[in-house]
């Protein structure tokens, strides 16, 4: 009997961990840095004020970042170590979960040339940093490489996960229009 009731509480964590990850949809609107889908909402967050501070936390310099609301969200560095900031947490970029259906671990992210915004759907609502992919993507057919990593925000329950996409834009629009 303990193992039947063990077996519920592992599937409960199990859902509500699927629960926060991103929906496809408001995977490809932030690799997109636009709203792609009638689901998704992308909003820009505001970054005409932006932020450095050495020794910001736990020995990382924050090299940018931005206030949205009472939390700041930026990119900090402690040597050769990469995070993201949401909050007062930082989140290893080695680290980053890779979702499932794109591509491995996107490029170095450089915080001056991303799009920084929110994507909200029916999965929730996630901080959304989206990028070119590399050199490659600043110029000509690599425009549409992207990469991005997304932070559920809000409340939710159990740890926050940095998740981690890349893809190119038009094959991904191609395998959406296939899947309807």
């Amino acid at each position: 009997m303990k193992h039947f009731f063990f077996m519920i509480f592992l599937s409960a964590l199990v859902v509500e961990a699927q629960a926060k990850t991103p929906s496809r949809a408001a995977v490809v609107s932030c690799l997109s840095a636009q709203s792609t889908s009638k689901s998704v909402k992308w909003s820009p967050l505001p970054t005409e004020k932006i932020y450095s501070e050495d020794d910001y936390l736990e020995g990382f310099n924050a090299i940018y970042y931005i206030k949205s609301g009472n939390k700041p969200i930026g990119y900090a560095e402690r040597g050769h170590v990469k995070a993201v900031i949401y909050g007062n947490q930082l989140f290893p970029i080695a680290q980053a979960h890779a979702l499932a259906g794109f591509h491995t671990r996107p490029m170095e992210l450089d915080p001056f040339a991303a799009d920084w915004a929110t994507v909200a759907d029916q999965s929730g609502t996630y901080v959304c940093i989206s990028f070119p992919y590399g050199d490659l993507g600043q110029s000509g057919s690599f425009q549409k490489n992207r990469s991005a990593y997304l932070i559920a925000i809000g409340k939710i329950n159990g740890p926050r996960i940095l998740y981690s996409a890349t893809g190119n834009l038009d094959a991904l629009q191609m395998n959406r229009g296939q899947q309807k």
